[in-house]
């Protein structure tokens, strides 16, 4: 929430206007709320449900009730993707809110809706009631366990009490393991609370934090696609590696097809590069940073061991940055700068085609070879890959 502003990247404040009455009618005085900002609210307590899940705090299977605060219903969707992506999603009849029936209550909504819930008559004594409290003014997330007694001395109703401790949304939205505990739904678990804290953590990064604060500049995506076209260079050629380790057929041939769609990628970033004045030699010749040297070491070494089939969760971390990152950069550069669609053709491009490869992902990790050796192999992999692209990303000066 803001206010004082027009709109959120004025330069002017209400101060700066002639008068009150100026400022009033351009909107600096409304109370206005950044409402995309709230999916990274969304993100951070999914983020916190999987590290209690992972540290085993907490099952999803053994709670009997649900209740998130959520300001509209719009966001309920929102919540509920990024559960059932994560693999963690608790049914929604299990969910109770009074949202419909009192409205967004705000700070109090938590306490009103246990209230409701202990009157509704639904409440038996034994179950279980999770709480999940986001709070968007600082980015925090709050969680309780409760379980329902018996009160005694009023057997008319139950009464919650006993608070005690028990002792991270993925780009593979689509994946339903048929078992909490087969090696698929561990892996999906481990993946989504990657990704969160990757997708977190990037928009900390100065290129992009510049992005998505509007100062982004030529200067600052030229810097861009020159750091880049290292890695789209060689992204074909460590699959390609890869494919020629794999033990399993099928699997060298679906890493085969996969560096035959990466392999001229970058002959359209060069593209956009010479199309905002950039030098097609600059580019071409242009050195690894640090992090992209340590993030082709590590993939290449990982690729030229037998069957590193772990390098799915290489392909997981830069395909869905592809995928669910490049193309929403695609258009904030193209609104920022004034450019045509096709000077920011390369990251529109991957925002769109990246979800055909990570089907195929999906369809690997639902395979019936998949053991626990090998989940946690690609789930280590892929905590390396996000970190040494983070360290890529931080060294673009």
């Amino acid at each position: 929430m803001y206010s004082g502003l027009a709109n959120e990247k004025s330069p002017k404040s209400w101060l700066d206007y002639s008068s009150y009455l100026d400022a009033a009618t351009a909107g600096a005085f409304d109370l206005r709320q950044n409402i995309p900002l709230l999916e990274n609210v969304m993100k951070l307590g999914v983020e916190g449900w999987l590290r209690l899940i992972k540290a085993g705090r907490v099952c999803p299977q053994e709670i009997d009730w649900l209740l998130c605060h959520y300001s509209s219903h719009f966001l309920r969707g929102q919540i509920v993707e990024l559960l059932e992506q994560a693999g963690c999603m608790i049914p929604e009849e299990k969910w109770f809110t009074n949202l419909y029936t009192r409205g967004n209550t705000g700070c109090a909504s938590i306490y009103l809706m246990l209230e409701d819930l202990l009157n509704s008559g639904k409440l038996q004594p034994g179950q279980k009631i999770f709480c999940f409290v986001p709070e968007s003014g600082q980015f925090t997330t709050a969680y309780m366990m409760l379980t329902a007694v018996e009160n005694t001395h009023k057997p008319m109703s139950s009464q919650i009490s006993n608070f005690h401790e028990v002792p991270e949304a993925s780009p593979l939205k689509s994946v339903k393991p048929e078992h909490p505990n087969s090696p698929q739904a561990y892996l999906l678990r481990e993946l989504a609370w990657i990704w969160l804290k990757f997708d977190r953590e990037i928009r900390s990064v100065t290129i992009v934090r510049k992005l998505y604060r509007g100062e982004f500049t030529i200067e600052d995506y030229q810097a861009l696609l020159c750091n880049l076209r290292p890695q789209v260079v060689e992204g074909a050629r460590w699959i390609a590696r890869a494919a020629s380790n794999m033990s399993d057929f099928r699997l060298r041939s679906t890493f085969i097809g996969h560096a035959q769609d990466e392999h001229r990628d970058y002959q359209m970033l060069e593209q956009n590069y010479v199309s905002v004045g950039g030098e097609l030699a600059k580019i071409v010749e242009y050195d690894k940073n640090i992090g992209s040297e340590a993030l082709s070491a590590f993939i290449f070494h990982q690729a030229s061991r037998e069957n590193p089939v772990d390098l799915i969760g290489s392909m997981f971390i830069i395909e869905g940055l592809g995928n669910r990152l490049a193309g929403k950069w695609a258009k904030q550069i193209q609104e920022t700068l004034g450019l045509q669609s096709e000077q920011v053709s390369f990251l529109a491009y991957h925002g769109s085609n990246d979800q055909s490869h990570l089907a195929k992902l999906e369809n690997l990790i639902n395979a019936e070879w998949m053991t626990e050796d090998i989940a946690r192999r690609i789930v280590k992999t892929a905590r390396v890959t996000a970190r040494l692209y983070l360290l890529h990303l931080e060294e673009i000066r």
